[in-house]
């Protein structure tokens, strides 16, 4: 099944998600707001803890559903003297449900701007390696 792939995961964050089945999380990188911005609730997405360039067959990670998600800008204002300074930034905070685990079976060529997608087939515990 193919599935939009959030990479770079902390294994923290990955291990809260396994102990308690569900766990918000904030993204800010580009690649992964690209992908999380294809998204919409009720959707199952792979995440991992393997960075985007590493991702290939046989990479491991957790398959979750997508129960709440929020996208939003947040305006930044730094003042240096008599020089301001704007910028904008985009946030997604991603509500997820665990689902299972899944290996990446095959890995769609990932363009910067496109969401990452990735063909994963879900398995048991005994069968993750």
């Amino acid at each position: 099944m193919q599935y939009v792939a959030i990479t770079g995961i902390s294994s923290q964050v990955l291990k809260d998600l396994q102990e308690n089945r569900i766990r918000t999380i904030e993204i800010h990188s580009p690649h992964n707001f690209f992908s999380v911005y294809s998204t919409d609730v009720g959707d199952l997405i792979f995440l991992t803890k393997s960075s985007y360039d590493d991702i290939k067959a046989g990479t491991i990670g957790m398959l979750a559903r997508i129960k709440e998600r929020q996208v939003a800008m947040h305006r930044l204002v730094h003042r240096s003297g008599e020089m301001f300074e704007e910028g904008e930034t985009f946030a997604a905070r991603l509500q997820l449900e665990l689902q299972g685990i899944g290996r990446v079976r095959t890995v769609n060529k990932a363009v910067m701007g496109q969401p990452f997608l990735v063909d994963a087939d879900s398995v048991t515990y005994l069968e993750a390696r």
